[in-house]
């Protein structure tokens, strides 16, 4: 009923948020969305306000805050919108890949199947032609 710590503190688990921080000089706005994934070429991010991001890992400068890394970069608004595209094409790309297996896997496995049924049916063809042939 009584919850009495005695100094003690709960401590929340830490959890690492990195963050991606843009700021542009031309509308003197920051955009800032959490990170998704970093790799050795880009960093990714995704902000439910302002969308996608894909931003090369040597335009960025990071930093370590309380929380988790922060990449900052500054851009004008045409990069920005550049950054968005590429964003949205890599996602597109990957999708496509993802479901593009299935008819290649149908064409190999029927292609073999087709030339097997007609080798047999000339071989077949052949052979009745033979007996009727022979029985003349």
């Amino acid at each position: 009923m009584f919850n009495f710590s005695f100094g003690r503190q709960q401590q929340a688990e830490y959890e690492p948020q990195d963050l991606l921080v843009i700021v542009s000089d031309e509308d003197r706005t920051l955009r800032i969305a959490p990170v998704e994934h970093v790799d050795g070429e880009a960093i990714y991010a995704a902000s439910a306000i302002d969308g996608r991001y894909s931003v090369p890992l040597a335009d960025a400068q990071a930093y370590t805050g309380s929380r988790g890394r922060i990449y900052l970069t500054g851009y004008s608004l045409e990069n920005i919108q550049d950054c968005q595209r590429l964003a949205m094409l890599e996602r597109s790309i990957v999708l496509r890949q993802i479901t593009h297996f299935a008819p290649e896997y149908a064409e190999a496995t029927r292609s073999p199947l087709l030339k097997i049924l007609l080798i047999g049916g000339a071989v077949l063809f052949f052979f009745i032609l033979l007996m009727v042939a022979v029985s003349k």
